[in-house]
């Protein structure tokens, strides 16, 4: 009889203890997760937490980061010394950040002397609204995932010797207010799809080797103040279309073969209501 009772004693008290231990187990767990969720890195309660390194703000940037600094080659003035692990992106040499997510909203390398290609990280930093990348020497081709960055409003990759076609798909970045590639080595045909950046003011592919006509849906970037094609290959007419852009005050194409066709009234709207016409073209 003792002894039995005995028995169920010890069961009681060993079913106890491990109540108890699934009571801390769960208690644990929630403690990890309210941790993590809170991003709580680093404190320790009781031991059972260890301190352990983080990245504030998001990842994929860093990332996207971390691969464009793997594609330049060149770096004398070693900018990209500072764009290590052990310093938040947001502090990295060129880079700016939004205070509330802590996202990258602006990256500006210019004159830098920096040489290399153009990675297609780029197109990662979601947040991106200017890139400016101008007077340094990258090379290749622009990647095609620039179109992914649909909040940038600047782009500007003067005086490097970007080679290759200008993306079509730049069009999807639908908040552009500023493209300027003058100076590089770009081919190809300009891409029609540009004159749906309706919110486009300024827009020079000067001094490339851009060939074919200029895009009459051109007349539909009622925004454009800005147009300099000059010193490429260009040929054709200038578009009737481009009688509808009324808030452009500065208009360049010459060193190009585009002729003037006589009926057109274009030069003279130009020349009385810019003032700057810079044709120096044949007439035809």
């Amino acid at each position: 009889m003792n002894k039995t009772l005995s028995n169920t004693t010890q069961s009681h008290q060993l079913r106890k203890q491990m109540e108890a231990s699934n009571v801390f187990f769960l208690v644990y767990v929630e403690v990890i997760v309210l941790l993590s969720c809170f991003n709580l890195h680093g404190f320790n309660l009781l031991g059972l937490v260890t301190a352990s390194p983080v990245v504030r703000g998001n990842g994929t940037d860093q990332h996207a980061l971390l691969q464009f600094k793997t594609k330049v080659t060149g770096d004398p003035l070693k900018i990209m010394e500072s764009w290590n692990i052990s310093i938040h992106f947001c502090q990295w040499h060129g880079v700016t950040c939004g205070r509330k997510h802590q996202r990258v909203t602006k990256l500006d390398l210019q004159f830098l002397k920096l040489s290399g290609s153009l990675s297609p990280y780029i197109g990662n930093l979601s947040f991106l609204r200017g890139l400016n990348l101008a007077d340094n020497s990258f090379y290749n081709q622009i990647p095609q995932e620039i179109g992914r960055l649909r909040r940038l409003e600047t782009l500007q990759l003067t005086n490097n010797s970007i080679r290759g076609e200008i993306p079509s798909n730049l069009s999807a970045c639908s908040k552009l207010t500023l493209v300027d590639m003058r100076s590089n080595q770009l081919a190809g045909e300009i891409p029609a799809s540009l004159g749906l950046l309706s919110n486009l003011k300024f827009l020079n592919f000067a001094n490339n080797s851009l060939k074919g006509s200029i895009p009459p849906l051109f007349g539909n970037l009622s925004s454009l103040e800005v147009l300099s094609l000059a010193i490429n290959a260009l040929s054709g007419t200038i578009p009737e279309a481009l009688g509808q852009l009324t808030n452009l005050s500065f208009f360049s194409i010459y060193g190009n073969a585009i002729s003037e066709r006589r009926d057109s009234s274009i030069q003279e709207q130009y020349v009385k209501k810019i003032g700057f016409y810079n044709y120096h073209t044949k007439a035809s």
